[in-house]
């Protein structure tokens, strides 16, 4: 009985494979690559059923539908955003308009961690959100991630590049360094800011759940104690696709 689980990104998607509850193989592939080319592998398998988390346009819905079909593959199922699941009940007005991999994330932070919650997901976009003791969302936030934001100024300035090179000091010796140590200081003040003004308001500690692909990045300029969880979206995909038959 394999399940594929897909979590469709906004610059990769990644997939992961499991049986009886156990992880067989995983893999990720940039959103350029073909999705016959990155499913490659997965074609030939006796998948029993496709669950997807997407924040992409419809146009991939109908390509991996497509893909599913010539491949005598199940019809993939495209989870959304709901007003309640997972003990968790949706702040949006429009509950299906809440993007479906900060719902993900937040069901699976929940499902682990106790209190008030503050899950981060630091990728391209820089997302997050706040979520009562009682599974009550009260809204979040977005910016943009620290790699948009290096695009941002490579767009649209001359005579600055970014390499590889850095050090550990706080402030820049170069140019790529004085780019990279302010978008990241930057990103880590609003975090820690952010977090600092919603506790005051609840007057709690929250804990903060980190996910995303610059996570690990994120989390060592943040004074507070933060947890580091892998694919948070991916979790928490598996956790609601119990409910969906």
């Amino acid at each position: 009985m394999l399940k594929l689980y897909i979590d469709r990104g906004n610059t990769a998607l990644k997939w992961q494979l499991v049986k009886h509850s156990m992880l067989v193989d995983e893999a990720v592939f940039s959103n350029d690559v073909a999705l016959s080319e990155g499913l490659a592998e997965l074609a030939k398998l006796s998948l029993c059923s496709i669950y997807v988390s997407s924040v992409a346009s419809n146009d991939f819905c109908q390509q991996l539908t497509a893909w599913a079909k010539e491949n005598g593959q199940p019809i993939p199922v495209f989870v959304e955003s709901t007003r309640e699941a997972g003990g968790v009940i949706n702040a949006y007005k429009e509950a299906g308009q809440l993007g479906v991999d900060r719902w993900l994330a937040m069901i699976a932070a929940r499902s682990v961690y106790a209190g008030m919650l503050c899950v981060v997901d630091s990728g391209t976009a820089l997302t997050m959100d706040f979520i009562l003791e009682n599974g009550e969302h009260l809204g979040g936030v977005i910016v943009p991630g620290a790699t948009l934001m290096q695009h941002s100024l490579l767009n649209n300035t001359q005579k600055i590049h970014i390499t590889d090179t850095l050090n550990n000091k706080l402030l820049g010796r170069n140019t790529s360094e004085a780019v990279v140590f302010g978008i990241e200081q930057m990103l880590q003040v609003f975090v820690r800011e952010k977090v600092a003004e919603i506790e005051r308001e609840h007057n709690k500690k929250a804990t903060v759940i980190l996910t995303g692909g610059h996570a690990k990045v994120l989390a060592k300029g943040l004074s507070t104690d933060v947890y580091l969880e892998k694919d948070l979206v991916l979790q928490g995909l598996k956790i609601l696709s119990k409910d969906y038959k």
